[in-house]
């Protein structure tokens, strides 16, 4: 029996119908797994169209002083600006984890990268060779490059202060320190905070305890120990998290805190505050318009750097504190004056002042007063 030309038109359309809802299946395929090969290589940023930010961080985020400070800061300015944060925790500062961290973070397409690890100035320099389109800033404690650029964060300023009420504080004449390592930005904040000591109470002795690593709990508690055995009444640090704070509790030292507060603690009398969400504002500002090799320096005057004190702080302390402090925000340079180190020498003449460029690259030595007490 033969077709009627009616069956045979139905037929060839029920055909070329099949072979549409086939193309289109291919098609549909063929696009998920590109958009999953895409998603996978270059992140979702590519298909939603939000920039993305990278925080890289030496820690966990919920270390509390450096990298809770850093992770806290920098999502609130991406939330603000509707941004993505990518977040890196437990990156060592080494060069190879750095370039490990930022191949991986570019090949996801994420062109902004912020290192809060410890990674170095000259490590950056080679990163942006081999990574042209990142925009990279990083860290080195407290100094930031920015392509070419040099942000620096005062808080020695802060440590200044410090100084001057841990003198007012101390009975003893013994007053600690706990610091990783040696190192030039680190010495800045001990020395400040010696010089601080010396305004107030210049027969006072600063005892410095080095621990080794940004964070090494063991080695902290035992220092405080350490320090807590060679009569220091009064203590302050340069680490991350809060192991020495809660060390100070047990054994009964009063200390200053880094980067936190802690209004329960009996011992708390005051703590070095950095705004690092004002520090990102300026830096996301800044990521397009700045100009290369330019350098900043923010602090007490950029409402940057602050000092807090508890409500343990007696009235005279408050207004030494605030005259010290509005004399640096006046213009008073710290490294000035005459200033010699531990060894004797002379470092700084009655009528000079160091440089930023000499603290930040060439301060590998501690003030006279200060005494290495363990290592």
């Amino acid at each position: 029996m033969r077709s009627s030309p009616e069956n045979k038109n139905r037929s060839t359309d029920e055909k070329l119908q099949q072979r549409f809802y086939i193309l289109n299946a291919v098609v549909a395929v063929i696009l998920l797994a590109a958009i999953f090969i895409s998603i996978s290589q270059f992140g979702a940023e590519a298909w939603h169209g939000r920039q993305q930010i990278a925080l890289v961080i030496p820690e966990k985020k919920e270390e509390l002083g450096w990298n809770k400070s850093q992770y806290l800061a920098i999502k609130s300015v991406c939330d603000e600006l509707n941004c993505d944060l990518i977040l890196r925790e437990n990156v060592l500062g080494d060069y190879d984890s750095c370039k490990n961290v930022l191949a991986e973070l570019t090949k996801r397409g994420v062109n902004s990268v912020y290192f809060s690890n410890g990674c170095h100035l000259y490590d950056v320099a080679k990163l942006e060779i081999e990574y042209p389109k990142a925009a990279i800033c990083t860290f080195e404690s407290i100094s930031a490059l920015w392509t070419g650029g040099r942000y620096e964060v005062l808080s020695f300023e802060g440590s200044y202060l410090a100084g001057i009420l841990a003198g007012l504080n101390t009975k003893t004449n013994k007053i600690g320190y706990v610091a990783p390592f040696m190192d030039p930005e680190i010495n800045q904040g001990i020395n400040a905070f010696t010089l601080g000591v010396q305004r107030v109470k210049p027969e006072a002795e600063v005892l410095l305890n080095w621990s080794g690593r940004w964070n090494n709990p063991s080695t902290e508690e035992q220092a405080v120990r350490n320090l807590k055995a060679l009569n220091v009444d009064v203590l302050t640090y340069h680490q991350n998290g809060d192991t020495i704070p809660n060390s100070c509790e047990r054994v009964g030292i009063n200390f200053i805190a880094f980067n936190e507060v802690y209004p329960s603690h009996i011992h708390y009398l005051a703590s070095i505050k950095i705004d690092w969400k004002a520090i990102y504002d300026k830096l996301f500002m800044y990521k397009n318009t700045y100009v290369a090799n330019g350098a900043y320096a923010f602090g007490m005057i950029d409402n940057i750097v602050d000092f807090e004190v508890s409500n343990k702080i007696s009235t005279r302390e408050k207004v030494l504190i605030d005259t010290a402090k509005w004399e640096i925000e006046n213009g008073r340079m710290i490294f000035g004056g005459e200033i010699f180190d531990s060894t004797g020498n002379q470092r700084c003449a009655a009528n000079e002042t160091i440089s930023f460029n000499s603290l930040y690259k060439n301060m590998n030595w501690l003030v006279r007063g200060v005494k290495i007490v363990g290592n």
